[in-house]
Formats: C-alpha cells, sequence, structure tokens
C-alpha cells in the first residue's frame, strides 16, 4: 500500500512538472533522476509555486527546515519528502485523537 501511495505521489509530481513547468521538448526528457535544481528547472520562484502545490494537492505544509536543495533535487527526492510529510500528519493527527474514541459510552 505504501509502494501505491508512493507512486501515485510520484505521478502527480510527474504530471505538476510536465504540464506547468517544462516545455513540451523538456517534459518528454524529464525523469525521476533529472536534476531539478542543477538544471535550472527550479528556481526560486518555481520553488514558492511547487511548495503551494504541495500544499493544495498533498495537504502538506514543508517546513522551512525542509526546503534544502537534497530534498528538492528531483522527482525521487520530492516525492520522499511529500510521504514523509504526509506520514508524520497522520501520525499526528492520530496522536491527537482524544482517547477512548471509538464508540465508548459512558
Amino acid at each position: 500500500m505504501e509502494n501505491d501511495k508512493r507512486a501515485e505521489v510520484a505521478r502527480r509530481l510527474t504530471d505538476y512538472f510536465r504540464t506547468r513547468v517544462l516545455g513540451e521538448a523538456e517534459a518528454a526528457e524529464l525523469t525521476a533522476q533529472t536534476p531539478l535544481l542543477e538544471s535550472g528547472i527550479l528556481n526560486s520562484v518555481g520553488t514558492a509555486r511547487l511548495l503551494a502545490y504541495l500544499r493544495d494537492e498533498f495537504g502538506v505544509r514543508v517546513p522551512p527546515t525542509k526546503v534544502t536543495g537534497s530534498h528538492f533535487r528531483n522527482l525521487d527526492n520530492i516525492t520522499d519528502l511529500v510521504v514523509s510529510l504526509q506520514g508524520e500528519a497522520a501520525g499526528e493527527a492520530a496522536a491527537a485523537a482524544p482517547a477512548g474514541a471509538g464508540g465508548q459510552h459512558g
């Protein structure tokens, strides 16, 4: 199931870059390992737009400490970051749920 989730995030991120960031010729050559920063595909403005997309599309807010070159180097790394943040958010939501909430009547 985790692999399915990761594959879906990767697919949606790839679609985002192919349709909103790259031209047709560049999009055809995009892979999970394409160096987004080194090749200039992702710059400061592009990163700001991507952060908004991640928030809107996946419901994750990337903390400033995670906005680093290593996390945004390529699609694989961005995918890993999104899946990790989704897991953290799910863990926090479960921890915040009231104990015993599950139909206990008192």
